[in-house]
């Protein structure tokens, strides 16, 4: 026995020993655990957040470096029209130009001249950038290119990062000058890029960052700061006709803050028992500010969206109204609770959808956008729209209505202003094409007076002028005469079809007659300009069922246009078609082109498509307007296909025969 007592007293012993040993160690262990778990947590949510900033501040820097740049690129067309406004070209009327827009933005390198030939001519400021002066650009092997297409599209080019003649890494600007036509010269804007780069940030604000920027493989700008924390963020922006890419990454300078908690952490694992409870605060506060930040959430959504609340009971009884419904309707909440919406009522709402609202209550469905008046004891009316929606308990069982109220008299005052506006405008619009109509009437008979009489002394009827200067006059008198009288045909025509008081006159005819008819009123034109005329039309096109006048009018206008737009030795052709139904054709140009941001609006009415008028020419810009209002008064298609520089291609689809 004694042995038997002596095992079992040896095992009690060994098994407490376990527990002293296995149970505090199990707590260490865990304790360690959750402290190493809430330790990485909290360092991913301070990646996340740095990641977050990041981003946020490449939004932030992208839009800044974008408008820094777009304000020096309209600097660019401020001096060039300034330029052109002066009617000189000497050194020292081109200093006190960019003189004072050096001393403004000293992050621009140097503003330079450069003569038609690519050269530069003049430098400022001169200190610092002597090395450009003389330097012939259209020899450069990479900014020859920009210079080439600046001259090319007539627009503003910008270079990729080269190595610049006053020293250092930079890009250049060159923006034609041109004056009726001609090229003058290039305006020539030179960046250093870390001065730009470094002026268009404001301080500190990539400090914990890594930034780099590049225009496609090209390296523009980078500050290496450190080891990346997370993957870059990347984002393009455009600077004239470049793309660069702005690159930002956080490094462990943003992470330093971290750091230090780490530490404090492991110090903390040292003291494994007073860990225990600021976890638990920690967690108890974590839940109580999530919890207080649904709550905020839900009444800001609540204060945005609606401007009170109410509650019935399952009775439909009203048993509650947030303190706005008041301040709202003018209704003192005491005054509806306890009734229902049928003895409260909406006593201007219109009866029908008032018993529609009833009946859904009665049937528990929701209702949405209950709109009606209500006017408040100071004599004001407010508008009111209200929605609500059937609650149930856990079990299913019906326990009334919850539902929100919205001010709506803003609404309903701007929807009656927008709609008083509309007819105003439409009136208006009447009366101008009246007014345009009226007045063309009366231009045309002292116009066609003028043209008579001038061309009686243009031909010297009644004998010899004397002078011969009086005959280039009349002529003169007369040609400015029939301009004039075209000009207000193309105002009277748009005022009538505008006005639906064109008069249509549909019949057969064929196509080609009136195409003849369009190409001798442009012949001179075609042989002035040394156009060639390709004509491809269809041996069998059936014949046309339309108002002939019109369909004259499309094909010379659009015959004019592309004689017009077209430099001289380009071509002009004209093809036909017609698979049975409709009756399609085409009138194409090697001409100077459309932009793609102009081709949505060139048939507007005044609507041109070149902004320089040398090149553009003179007119109403009512052209293409009436072409299109025609072609849709006979039900049928405008089509316009443009590329600047490569020409433009019209196409008009009409149907073969009567309808």
């Amino acid at each position: 026995m004694t042995g038997t007592n002596g095992l079992e007293e040896k095992g009690r012993i060994s098994k407490l020993i376990q527990h002293v040993i296995v149970v505090p160690l199990m707590v260490f262990v865990l304790l360690l655990s959750a402290t190493a778990y809430v330790w990485h947590e909290i360092k991913q949510v301070q990646l996340s957040q740095e990641i977050s900033d990041a981003r946020d501040d490449l939004e932030f820097v992208s839009a800044h470096l974008a408008a820094h740049l777009d304000v020096r690129f309209v600097l660019a067309q401020l001096i060039r029209q300034e330029w052109i406004d002066a009617q000189t070209l000497n050194p020292a009327d081109f200093a006190a130009i960019v003189r004072p827009k050096l001393q403004r933005f000293m992050d621009i390198q140097a503003i330079n001249w450069l003569g038609p030939d690519g050269v530069i001519k003049w430098v400022n400021p001169l200190e610092g950038n002597e090395g450009a002066i003389g330097l012939d650009i259209r020899n450069h092997p990479v900014a020859s290119r920009p210079l080439k297409d600046a001259e090319r599209l007539k627009e503003l080019r910008v270079t990729p990062p080269i190595d610049l003649a006053q020293g250092g890494r930079g890009f250049v600007v060159y923006l034609p000058v041109y004056e009726l036509g001609q090229l003058k010269g290039f305006i020539n804007m030179v960046f250093r890029i870390s001065s730009l780069i470094e002026g268009a940030l404001p301080a500190g604000s990539l400090q914990n960052y890594d930034l780099h920027i590049t225009d496609g493989e090209t390296p523009v700008f980078e500050n290496h700061l450190g080891t990346h924390l997370a993957t870059p963020a990347s984002r393009q922006i455009g600077v004239g006709n470049r793309q660069w890419t702005i690159s930002i990454a956080p490094t462990r300078a943003a992470g330093s803050e971290f750091s230090q908690a780490s530490s404090n952490l492991f110090l903390l694992l040292g003291l494994i028992f007073t860990v225990a409870l600021p976890l638990m605060l920690f967690q108890l506060m974590k839940r109580n500010a999530e919890l207080r930040m649904t709550q905020r959430r839900l009444a800001d959504w609540a204060d945005i969206s609606s401007d009170w609340f109410f509650e019935t009971d399952e009775n439909l009884r009203y048993t509650y109204f947030s303190p706005r419904f008041e301040e709202v309707t003018g209704v003192p909440p005491e005054q509806l609770l306890g009734k229902t919406r049928q003895e409260g009522g909406a006593p201007e709402a219109e009866p029908a959808e008032l018993q529609a609202i009833l009946r859904n209550m009665e049937d528990r469905l929701p209702y949405r956008d209950f709109e009606h008046s209500r006017t408040k004891p100071d004599g004001s009316k407010v508008f009111l729209s209200v929605s609500a929606r059937p609650a149930y308990d856990d079990t299913g069982n019906f326990i009334g209505y919850r539902g929100i109220g919205r001010d709506i008299t803003e609404r309903k005052t701007s929807q009656k202003a927008l709609n008083d506006a509309l007819i105003a405008s439409e009136h208006a619009n009447r009366a101008k094409s009246e007014f345009l109509a009226t007045m063309s009437h009366e231009f045309r008979t002292p116009l066609n007076a003028i043209i008579g009489f001038s061309e009686m002394l243009k031909e010297q009827y009644f004998g010899k002028l004397g002078d011969k200067n009086y005959v280039e006059y009349a002529t003169d008198i007369h040609r400015s005469g029939r301009h004039m009288l075209d000009l207000v045909n193309d105002i009277l025509d748009f005022s009538a079809i505008e006005a639906s008081k064109r008069q249509m006159h549909p019949e057969a005819f064929s196509f080609q007659d009136v195409l003849s008819d369009g190409i001798r009123n442009v012949e001179t034109q075609l042989r002035k300009k040394n156009l060639s005329l390709k004509q491809e039309l269809d041996a069998d096109l059936p014949p046309l069922y339309a108002d002939k006048r019109s369909v004259y009018q499309i094909v010379l206008n659009l015959l004019s246009n592309a004689v017009k737009f077209t430099n001289p030795g380009g071509g002009v052709t004209i093809t036909a078609s017609s698979d049975g139904k409709v009756f399609s054709f085409c009138i194409a140009d090697t001409g100077i082109g459309i932009a793609q941001d102009q081709l949505a609006t060139i048939t507007e009415p005044f609507s041109q498509s070149q902004a320089d008028p040398h090149i553009a020419g003179s007119g109403t810009g009512l052209g293409l307007t009436i072409v299109k209002s025609l072609v849709e008064a006979h039900g049928g298609a405008l089509e316009i296909e443009s590329e600047t520089g490569v020409g433009t291609r019209v196409t008009v689809r009409l149907s073969v025969t009567k309808k």
